[in-house]
């Protein structure tokens, strides 16, 4: 029969609670009595009991938005409600209300077959109601004859109904238990024949006793039997990883709390204190704050924590834990390989130095990544200097090779060739990371599983994006306790791409269709502690929050404190040969970043800077400045952010372009150019003084755009263009070279030069209003190239993309990028989702093949040669961006700005 999956959200959670569960419960109240219950098989996995049928679906049905959305966006939950409204529609006539009236109902979950499960309903009745009385009432409602068949001496009663198929039904011992699959019938009639039941159950019984009459009603789940319910869901590499789910715990009695966008269970399971149960490793062990949140990355989709107050006990129980189950070969393997090998006590060494948390942790994946690249294993340190001195010294016995120890954002980074290692010491689900990288920020030790991630890991702390930050985690964590001895937390919303890697084939389907829906809950919490009398509080949320935004494949992400303004540009450090980055921010205070992500400098300008950042070597030392102008303004600074001799220098009149260095000879004589309101050229020397002998005429309309020189023939042309569209000419003096009467249009898009070694085809180009290219030729030939289906307002650059040695001509417009080759014939087009934003730009790769950058709303894009987005793209950002090598070795890496952020990211 089709699976049923209730409220699809109980699935989720009990799927969880299977391998864990926790928290502080404080008033156990009156105890539940449900006569119902000898008629529920023992292999039941889940048994939700409500106060009445009428309350609970009420609740269920009208009010909550989580089932609301599982009904509306999935066939099973949607096949389930129609199910519920019928049996409401039953137990809600007068007759059968009387007869049910204030009478608890029970819903049992069970294994049906190999690759399905169903439900069993269960109504206790006031009186001992004839049967025949009651099945004349359901065909009247019903206005169907059922048929009848004799099972076990008892009647099972079938009716075929047009809205939900067929239901069976029997009625023994004043009970009605009825169910959509004939076969958990004929389960209950050998049940209620039997002269044992849950009833009878000790393990069963003292955890039902813990549960109060909640105002929804209570669950109650089998551990024991749940792993095979779960077995449904998952691939074989997962059944084989949760096979020891049900020796987590015995029976787990919850009380239910719905509101309208968030589940709450509360409760206690039971682990006998002589048992090889998982929770019993817990019993004495005080749970601690979990303080280790204060460095798990905010993005956290999994995580796994135990806390403990004894770490020596925990961990000796932990060991005769695996002995009595007859597990133990993985870790005493591990010991003797390590002591015979090495000489090594490695449970030793570790317990001197490890602390009283640890967790593992998978932060969101990312498109095409497993989630081993997002797994981390933190450890709470109780010796930070002794953690230190002993993994060097174990990394000195075992580590094939001797790794450097690098640094990053000030933190050590080092590798130790650990395999096969942590879940043989700590156990499922700490998992493998074999030849880790580590670090030690605070008092915690993290590993992962390249150095890649532990930075990113590292750059998530100095932003202070951690989980504990996050706005929506805080408002999360206040139905939490701020302690736990376990805490499981799953993020819905970041977990789409996770839970295909565990999930079989048809569930992996199922996911890619509702990804929607997946996002708009959060995510579900458990908690455990351990009580007295071996029992352990258990307390589990479950929020509907429909605010998820995907998270950036960031390597580091650096928040400014304005809404950035400027292109983040890359500069050299002239001191190691690695990259940094130059940026402005729309208060106008400018950064230096290092290539890790930390602001080196910050200095407040009263003015926005026009054009680029250039580097300059005025001292002709090797050492590198920065020199750029504001509207007012030139500037020369330091690598350090000072001031360089008399800059800043003050302009006679407003500036109108960049400014531009010119190093006529290569000997480092700069020569600044810069163009000003009063139509003139200014000519500076390094030191900022006025160049004696310039010769520059006022024109009739401002340098407006870049300023470009090249020789020819032995001579300087210096080519200037003008807003009116007039393009000015010089020599080194100021003179004029050459003296062109024709202009090119008034255009917003940049002036693009074209150098050829006979001078007459040399020419500046950009594109009109009426969408036409103008190229004029430095003999004063003015030609129009007409496009048709041009805008007029589009992005406009001449470029060689397909590397023939001639030049291409790249539109960008509304959402399409068009690049056509000189004969007008189609290059390539791509077609984005919203506007491009941005004039397009162009990379040469290291492969010497070529990439087309384009912006649209708050994303970028990278192109190749034959119009294919490039892999991993888009990403986040919305300002121009620049893609260089920042850390001098073969990576290649994007830096971008969006809102108030710098995004630095590794081209794949």
């Amino acid at each position: 029969m089709t699976k049923k999956i209730l409220i699809g959200l109980f699935v989720l959670l009990l799927i969880v609670i299977s391998i864990f569960s926790y928290n502080f419960y404080k008033n156990i109240k009156k105890p539940l009595q449900s006569d119902a219950l000898i008629a529920v098989p023992q292999n039941a996995s889940v048994i939700i009991q409500g106060n009445s049928f009428k309350h609970v679906f009420k609740q269920l049905i009208s009010s909550n938005i989580i089932w609301e959305e599982l009904v509306n966006n999935t066939e099973n939950a949607a096949k389930f409600n129609r199910e519920l409204i019928y049996i409401n529609s039953i137990a809600s006539d007068t007759l059968t209300n009387q007869l049910i009236q204030n009478q608890s109902v029970l819903a049992s979950f069970h294994l049906l077959g190999a690759n399905n499960f169903d439900v069993v309903y269960y109504f206790s009745t006031n009186s001992n109601l004839d049967e025949d009385k009651l099945i004349n009432h359901l065909k009247a409602i019903t206005k169907t004859t059922p048929t009848n068949r004799v099972y076990d001496e008892k009647t099972i009663y079938q009716f075929t109904l047009k809205e939900t198929g067929k239901i069976s039904l029997i009625y023994q011992k004043g009970i009605v238990a009825l169910s959509f699959s004939s076969i958990l019938i004929e389960d209950v009639v050998r049940q209620l024949n039997s002269t044992t039941s849950l009833l009878n159950d000790d393990k069963f019984l003292k955890a039902y006793h813990t549960s109060g009459k909640a105002e929804f009603g209570n669950i109650f789940v089998n551990t024991s039997n749940l792993n095979k319910l779960v077995h449904l869901f998952i691939d074989g590499k997962s059944k084989n990883y949760i096979n020891n789910a049900s020796l987590f715990c015995g029976w787990i009695a919850l009380d239910v709390s719905i509101k309208s966008n968030a589940i709450m269970l509360n409760g206690f399971s039971a682990a006998p204190d002589s048992s090889n149960l998982y929770l019993s490793l817990f019993k004495n062990q005080k749970p601690q704050a979990m303080d280790l949140l204060q460095v798990v990355p905010y993005n956290a989709s999994f995580i796994y924590y135990n806390s403990f107050s004894d770490v020596k006990s925990f961990f000796k129980n932990k060991k005769n834990l695996l002995q009595l189950r007859n597990q133990s070969n993985d870790l005493d393997g591990l010991i003797e390989s390590y002591t015979n090998n090495f000489q090594l006590d490695i449970e030793e060494e570790w317990l001197s130095f490890i602390g009283n948390e640890m967790a593992a942790i998978i932060t969101e994946p990312q498109k095409d990544s497993t989630y081993a690249d997002n797994s981390f294993l933190v450890f709470k340190l109780k010796d930070t200097e002794k953690a230190k001195t002993v993994l060097s010294s174990i990394a000195l016995k075992i580590n094939e090779e001797n790794y450097p120890i690098n640094s990053f954002n000030e933190f050590p980074v080092s590798k130790i060739d650990f395999t096969n290692f942590f879940t043989a010491l700590f156990g499922k689900p700490f998992f493998n990371l074999n030849n880790p990288y580590y670090t030690i920020i605070e008092d915690y030790l993290i590993f992962g599983n390249t150095e890649n991630n532990i930075q990113q890991f590292i750059s998530n702390y100095s932003n202070k994006r951690t989980i504990n930050q996050d706005v929506n985690f805080k408002a999360f964590q206040e139905n939490l306790s701020s302690s736990a001895s376990i805490f499981i937390y799953n993020n819905i919303a970041r977990s789409v791409k996770l839970y295909p890697h565990f999930l079989n084939e048809t569930q992996q389907q199922h996911i890619k269709t509702k990804t929607e829906l997946l996002q708009k809950f959060e995510a579900v919490a458990i908690q455990i502690n351990s009580e007295k009398n071996n029992l352990y509080y258990n307390n589990i949320y479950l929020k509907y929050n429909p605010v998820y935004k995907q998270e950036t494949r960031s390597v580091w992400e650096t928040a400014l404190d304005a809404a950035i303004y400027s292109r983040p540009e890359m500069v050299l450090n002239h001191v190691d040969n690695t990259k940094e980055i130059f940026v402005q921010d729309e208060s106008n205070k400018i950064y230096l970043i290092s290539n890790t992500g930390k602001i080196l400098w910050t200095k407040q300008l009263s003015e926005k800077i026009i054009g680029n950042v250039n580097q300059v070597d005025a001292l002709k030392n090797n050492k590198l400045q920065l020199l750029f102008n504001t509207s007012s303004k030139i500037y020369l600074l330091d690598r350090n952010g000072n001031d360089v001799g008399k800059f800043p220098i003050t302009l006679t009149s407003p500036a109108t372009n960049g400014i531009t260095p010119m190093d006529y000879e290569k000997n480092k004589n700069y020569r600044l150019l810069i163009g000003c309101e009063n139509n003139m050229v200014y000519n500076f020397d390094i030191e900022g003084n006025a160049v004696k002998g310039w010769e520059y005429a006022a024109t009739k309309s401002p340098a407006t755009k870049n300023i470009t020189h090249f020789t020819n023939g032995g001579k300087d042309y210096i080519v200037i263009p003008l807003e009116n569209g007039s393009i000015k000419i010089i020599e080194r003096s100021g003179k004029d070279r050459l003296i062109l009467k024709k202009k090119l249009p008034a255009t917003k898009n940049p002036v693009v030069i074209k150098l050829h070694s006979e001078l007459n085809k040399v020419f500046v180009s950009t594109l009109d209003s009426s969408g036409n290219v103008s190229k004029l030729y430095f003999n004063d030939v003015l030609e129009t190239i007409n496009f048709s289906n041009i805008p007029s307002n589009s992005f406009f650059h001449y470029f060689d993309v397909n590397n023939d040695n001639n030049d291409d001509y790249v539109f960008a417009h509304n959402k399409t990028l068009q690049v056509l080759d000189a004969e007008k014939k189609t290059i390539l087009t791509h077609e984005l989702e919203n506007e491009i934003t941005q004039q397009p730009l162009f990379f040469k790769m290291p492969d010497k093949t070529i990439k087309i950058g384009l912006v649209s709303s708050s994303n970028i894009y990278l192109i190749n040669q034959q119009g294919v987005l490039e892999n991993n793209f888009p990403l986040t950002g919305s300002t121009a961006f620049s893609i260089s090598n920042l850390s001098n070795n073969q990576a290649l890496n994007i830096v971008v700005g969006d809102k108030n952020l710098i995004y630095m990211y590794n081209l794949q």
